[in-house]
This record gives C-alpha cells, structure tokens and sequence, in this order.
C-alpha cells in the first residue's frame, strides 16, 4: 500500500492533482473542492493515499489528513457505497460536519451532497451510525468528547439556539466556533458563548 506520496503541485483541477514525484507525474483523485486541496502550483505538497483497481486502470485517491482518508476507507466498505459518494462528502462537507450529522442523524445536511437523497442519507446515517466513533474518535478531528465539561456545555447551548428557531448545522457551527475560539472554557459563562454564537449568526442576544 502507498501510504501518501509527497512532491510538487504541478497541476490541479476540482477533483484532481498532479504531482511531480522525481521527474514522474503522479494523477492523484481528490475531494472535488474548488481551489487546489494543499498548496499553490510548484509548491511541495503531500497527499494520504489509497489506491484502488478499477476496471482496467489504477486509481490513487488522496486526502489531506490520514483521518479523511480513514473515513473514506470507512464509507466504500458498505455494499453500495463508492468512491465517488465519499469523495463527493468530502468535497461539500468538512469531516466534523458529516461527523455530527450522522451522529446526530440530521439528514437534511447529508442531503446537501449532490447525489445523496433521503433514502441514501438515511442509509449512511443506518450504516455508519456505529462504525464511525469505533474508527475515528471525536477527539481526532477536533470534537468535544460526549460526557466532558466541553461537551455537555455545547449540547446545551445547541439546544438553546435550536428554541430560537435556528437549524442544528447552524447552531453546532456557530457554538464549535465560539468554543475553539476560547480555549478556558471554564472561564467563560454560558451567556457569554450564546451572545458569540449569536453574533456569529448575525443575530442579537437582546
């Protein structure tokens, strides 16, 4: 297995790079993101790899963080889910977004992704509702653990936010973002994070 390949950026486009690797360019498939994944054209950039036989070719897909590349690895082990689904997740969505979502089975955010209905977002969220903390711990990708001071205090901020009519991606948005901001959480009232979160959403905490 290619664990990751590292060279210059040569050449990008939505979906794909090409690395210059000793004097080889190396077509690596990316997260269809707008804007070159990592680094500018002639910059040295490295990429967390999986390759994949297709048909009659060889695909290597490529990933920014071991974690993304995880969570891909995850979503084409169920019956019926590819290559294209996962990158098409990662493409649109951040990984604590999808994160959240299938935890939290909000699948109006899952149906965000092109070509992810609600029978197929009920299906991820049925599939990988389990599996996903067993293989990615919340704390790998910058979550607060469930049951922590962190934790406890952001589930009840989302749910005051979600009594003013705001939607759960909103809220947990607004609140991670406040809580990141602001590494002494115990230093800082509830009230204070629901007046930054509410300032974040552009409204007023009156």
């Amino acid at each position: 297995m290619i664990d990751y390949l590292q060279g210059r950026l040569v050449d990008f486009s939505p979906g794909k790079v090409v690395l210059d690797i000793g004097g080889i360019g190396i077509q690596v498939t990316v997260p269809p993101t707008i804007g070159p994944p990592a680094g500018e054209p002639g910059e040295r950039a490295t990429y967390y790899t999986r390759l994949l036989f297709r048909e009659d070719e060889l695909i290597i897909y490529g990933f920014q963080q071991p974690v993304e590349r995880d969570f891909f690895n995850l979503v084409t082990s169920v019956s019926g889910f590819g290559p294209k689904l996962a990158l098409s997740m990662l493409g649109v969505l951040s990984l604590p977004q999808i994160y959240e979502a299938i935890l939290k089975e909000d699948a109006d955010l899952l149906c965000q992704i092109p070509g992810v209905g609600k029978k197929i977002s009920r299906r991820l969220i049925f599939e990988l509702k389990d599996k996903l903390p067993k293989l990615i711990p919340a704390e790998a990708i910058g979550l607060p653990v469930a049951g922590t001071e962190k934790g406890l205090l952001e589930k009840e901020l989302i749910e005051a936010l979600l009594t003013l009519g705001y939607s759960r991606f909103e809220a947990s948005t607004a609140i991670s973002q406040v809580l990141q901001e602001d590494e002494e959480v115990g230093q800082i009232s509830k009230e204070e994070v629901l007046r930054l979160a509410l300032q974040n959403l552009g409204g007023s905490s009156g």
